[in-house]
């Protein structure tokens, strides 16, 4: 079977011929249809991961396909590959074919698009965390939204607005804007304290959804309602926050930290989701790159030229 093998830190993998895996017990081996280019494989592309798995190694943390082999109820069956250890300690699914444990799959419908399924799990699940469990969305609420043309923001925007909130979407340039998915009131153009004055000015945020990190929270502090909430979920833009506590605790905001690793996602919410995905009533912009063009995935994803999540099919 063909798969893409990683053979130095830091460098693109190869597409070459490997043989087929077998499932061993309690396992399933599944015929991949597609499968997730994520920042987390990039991460361990990379080699300054955690955790470093022996070269060469097939990487891919996320995917879709036909269970072909073993879990004898699910012959046949269109699931979901995620989690399990697959694409971190053992072979992933950038490949024609990858062996998972039972407890690593999920079923999915027939009729979800395979780009789409393959990709959309970690943005759709962490946006509803965000907003329902962790940031508790209410009703006429003003919320921010960072990095709304993302993954992640652009389904935080549609599941806030859902929630009937005033959702303000921020992007830092026109582009992204038109990225940004129509269920945002209003779209906020720029990086500084600037940016957020109409926010600012129309009575304040009572709940930011912070998907890019670093020290932008400073800027936008005063555009929060005091007892305001900041959901903090990502860090694309940079890893450390350095606050002014006298500012902080004059502005009296909660910072919640969303930790998904420790927060299960009910079945029935992850089907749910899909299905409004699926239905069109959630949207997510997917760019798929067939498997031969893998390297172009690896770009596009690292150089931010596309919206949304990445993926390739088979």
């Amino acid at each position: 079977m063909l798969a893409a093998r990683l053979h130095r830190w830091n460098t693109a993998p190869a597409v070459e011929e490997v043989a087929p895996p077998r499932p061993a017990a309690e396992e399933v081996t599944v015929d991949m249809e597609a499968a997730a280019v994520t920042h987390l494989d990039l991460t361990l592309m990379s080699g300054t991961f955690a955790y470093r798995p022996e070269l060469p190694f097939i990487p891919g943390t996320a995917g879709i396909g036909r269970v072909s082999a073993g879990g004898e109820s699910l012959l046949g069956r269109r699931v979901l590959v995620r989690g399990g250890g697959v694409g971190l300690e053992r072979p992933g699914t950038w490949a024609e074919q990858v062996t998972a444990p039972l407890t690593a799959v999920r079923t999915i419908p027939d009729d979800a698009d395979a780009a789409l399924a393959a990709t959309c799990y970690s943005p759709m699940t962490t946006a509803w965390a965000a907003v329902d469990p962790v940031g508790r969305v209410a009703e006429d609420e003003r919320v921010l939204v960072t990095g709304a043309s993302g993954g992640v923001g652009s389904l935080t925007v549609q599941l806030a607005a859902q929630a009937g909130a005033h959702v303000m979407a921020l992007v830092r340039d026109e582009k992204k804007a038109a990225s940004v998915p129509p269920a945002a009131h209003e779209v906020l153009i720029g990086r500084g304290p600037e940016s957020l004055s109409t926010a600012a000015a129309d009575g304040g945020v009572d709940l930011l959804l912070d998907t890019i990190g670093g020290d932008t929270l400073p800027a936008f502090l005063p555009a929060m309602r005091p007892g305001g909430r900041a959901v903090l979920i990502g860090y694309v833009a940079g890893k450390t926050l350095t606050l002014d506590l006298p500012s902080f605790l004059a502005q009296d905001i909660r910072l919640l930290p969303l930790n998904m690793v420790r927060r299960p996602v009910p079945g029935e919410v992850f089907h749910r989701l899909l299905t409004d995905l699926t239905e069109r009533r959630l949207i997510l912009n997917t760019t798929a790159y067939p498997f031969a063009r893998i390297a172009q995935a690896l770009e596009a994803r690292t150089g931010g030229k596309v919206s949304g999540t990445v993926a390739i099919t088979m």
